[in-house]
């Protein structure tokens, strides 16, 4: 049986996650080798997209998210059921698992990709979701792979609820 959420928690590894059913979160999740390869490369970005779009609608609602060369970018929100949701750490290590297995199939390898622990925080209000897309859209910028974030090919504003 799968574990579910009922009320604000906080639970730490070396990072404090802060979890409360009906929020949306901040999410960044990293490479563990970030020289090894990138991620913007087709095969390996596609993997991720597809992934991320598979749980939509599933498991969580998915805002803008961006894949970078060495890390990925979300806003997300676990889907409320009676009042739970699935532990973000959960869903988070399902699509670090599945997206790695697909990675390493095509890298020739096995082993870890992603850094254990993930990057989240509760976005708090809208003056805050807009920040963190803002953000997301301007990163590819703020690392000089482009000149206007529209143009990352890696970057959406996300997936409307169904």
């Amino acid at each position: 049986m799968k574990r579910k959420i009922s009320e604000f928690t906080i639970h730490r590894r070396h990072l404090p996650h802060w979890e409360l059913p009906g929020a949306t979160y901040f999410v960044t999740f990293t490479l563990k080798d970030r020289s090894f390869f990138d991620l913007t490369i087709v095969d390996y970005a596609t993997i991720i997209l597809k992934t991320l779009a598979y749980y939509f609608n599933k498991r969580y609602f998915l805002y803008d998210h961006t894949v970078m060369p060495d890390h990925v970018h979300l806003i997300i929100q676990p889907i409320e059921h009676d009042g739970c949701v699935e532990p973000l750490g959960d869903i988070l290590g399902d699509i670090k698992s599945y997206s790695a297995k697909k990675i390493n199939g095509r890298l020739g390898r096995k082993g870890s990709l992603w850094l254990d622990e993930s990057y989240d925080r509760i976005i708090r209000d809208e003056a805050e979701y807009l920040e963190k897309a803002n953000y997301i859209f301007q990163n590819p910028v703020n690392a000089g792979l482009v000149d206007d974030g529209a143009k990352w090919k890696w970057w959406s504003p996300g997936y409307e609820p169904q």
